[in-house]
């Protein structure tokens, strides 16, 4: 990760095993030019988790658990269970 960039991976390091190109993809998958539905999610899930494998990364059967218990917090839904990210209503800046 070079100087200045953005650090997309939220509670790990972003510069160990390429995780930083993996979050990013994985946000931009759930965020505002993502999102969909829970099968959408999901897929966005397995990517990233097969992202962190070939990278050899440790964390990833951890990161994988989180981002299915608490990524639907993060996910643009497209109308069910509701529209929008749940995270952006309750924190507007974020």
């Amino acid at each position: 990760m070079a100087q200045g960039e953005r650090q997309y991976c939220l509670l790990m390091d972003g510069r160990k095993y390429n995780r930083n190109a993996g979050c990013k993809r994985h946000d931009n998958a759930y965020g505002i030019n993502g999102g969909g539905g829970e099968a959408e999610r999901r897929a966005a899930d397995r990517a990233f988790y097969a992202h962190m494998r070939a990278e050899r990364d440790p964390l990833a059967l951890v990161v994988l658990v989180a981002v299915r218990s608490c990524g639907w917090f993060f996910f643009n839904y497209h109308g069910r269970p509701w529209r929008g990210q749940l995270v952006r209503r309750i924190f507007r800046n974020y």
